[in-house]
């Protein structure tokens, strides 16, 4: 199955969950939706696919453009925070709670302010 296909496959499941977008951050999970292996990511896949992203650092610029042709690239530290604030007010943005830390939350809670966030089943 393409990348593509993948986050079509996860894209469908978001309104069931009650989620407009789920913010990825575990990064064997990144790889899998967008193909990308660097060691620094976060991807936000989103109900509308126009609103698909990756987020990393400067390092991978390069590496990004060339394994994710067709999905936005974002180059930002942290990648969580920067990806979850390209999310639109007024989205419920969810998120992994089972890889997404403790601290990794709260800087996201810190990016999007009065955003909803929210557990991703």
């Amino acid at each position: 199955m393409s990348h593509p296909a993948r986050r079509d496959a996860l894209r469908a499941l978001l309104p069931a969950a009650g989620l407009d977008a789920l913010l990825v951050t575990d990064l064997i999970d990144v790889r899998h939706l967008t193909g990308f292996t660097g060691s620094n990511a976060a991807a936000v896949i989103a109900a509308d696919p126009g609103g698909d992203l990756l987020c990393t650092d400067g390092r991978y610029r390069v590496q990004a453009a060339e394994q994710c042709p067709g999905l936005e690239v974002l180059v930002d530290r942290p990648s969580a925070p920067a990806a979850a604030a390209r999310v639109p007010a007024g989205l419920t943005l969810g998120y992994d709670s089972a890889t997404l830390t403790v601290d990794g939350l709260a800087a996201v809670r810190d990016a999007v302010p009065g955003r909803r966030l929210r557990r991703a089943p």
